[in-house]
């Protein structure tokens, strides 16, 4: 994208001078002052150069762009501070609003990423997938402990996503991967008895984490989600396989 920084002066003086000109003109003054803007452009009467047109746009694809971004950004830290977001650090929501407002880039670059792999996509599922990968990246930022992060979408349901703590420890994902194990070792053994007690315990902390969270019986439960899992958006129905 062309920055506004780059745009010749004389490009610049175009839509000045274009927007300080009153609506209301004689025929002749148009053609006067067209004549003079073309002379600030290019030094000389005629056509203005392709160049500086082309230059001109840009100026107005920029602030285009920009306005689009800023309310994307603006909209996502509007969010945080809705009921549909929570977070286990209470004082992560400020730090991640703060983050969001520096460095918004990067929460743009998260989002067109996004976009590209999923299509079109709610607002809640979009900010579903970008902001727990913001304090992902931004890990050193936020609280040591493990962060879970729960967002509910508009028509029920929603995700609770984990992050592991500062040293990589996660108690969702050694609960996942104890399951994972056992399930292995039943097939061979057909001893199912350590198998059914990590579903029991799994069972429980999911209702813990429903609970925590606020859903109440009318919203479902939300789906539990690693951040390394996140990119995938299983919550995101897929087309089926031809």
């Amino acid at each position: 994208m062309t920055s506004i920084s780059a745009v010749q002066p004389g490009a610049l003086l175009i839509l000045q001078q274009a927007n300080a000109q009153p609506a209301e003109n004689e025929e002749d003054k148009t053609e006067e002052k067209k004549a003079d803007l073309v002379q600030v452009a290019n030094g000389i009467t005629g056509e203005p150069a392709r160049e500086t047109m082309r230059a001109a746009f840009a100026v107005n694809a920029a602030f285009i762009d920009v306005d689009e971004k800023s309310q994307l950004v603006s909209d996502a830290i509007a969010f945080i501070g809705s009921d549909k977001f929570k977070i286990s650090d209470p004082t992560a929501k400020l730090m991640l609003k703060v983050l969001l407002s520096e460095k918004g880039w990067q929460f743009m670059q998260l989002a067109n990423q996004q976009y590209e792999v999923h299509g079109g996509l709610t607002r809640e599922s979009l900010f579903a997938l970008t902001l727990p990968q913001m304090i992902a990246k931004n890990r050193e930022l936020f609280t040591d402990d493990e962060i879970e992060i729960g967002i509910k979408f508009k028509d029920g349901g929603g995700v609770v996503v984990f992050i592991p703590d500062s040293e990589g420890n996660s108690t969702y994902r050694d609960l996942v991967k104890a399951i994972s194990e056992e399930e292995t070792a039943a097939e061979i053994t057909g001893n199912r008895e350590g198998l059914f007690q990590l579903y029991e315990e799994f069972g429980k902390f999911s209702a813990a984490m429903t609970k925590a969270f606020d859903y109440k019986e009318d919203e479902g439960s939300p789906m539990l989600i690693d951040i390394d899992d996140l990119a995938s958006a299983p919550w995101i129905p897929k087309p089926p396989r031809s």
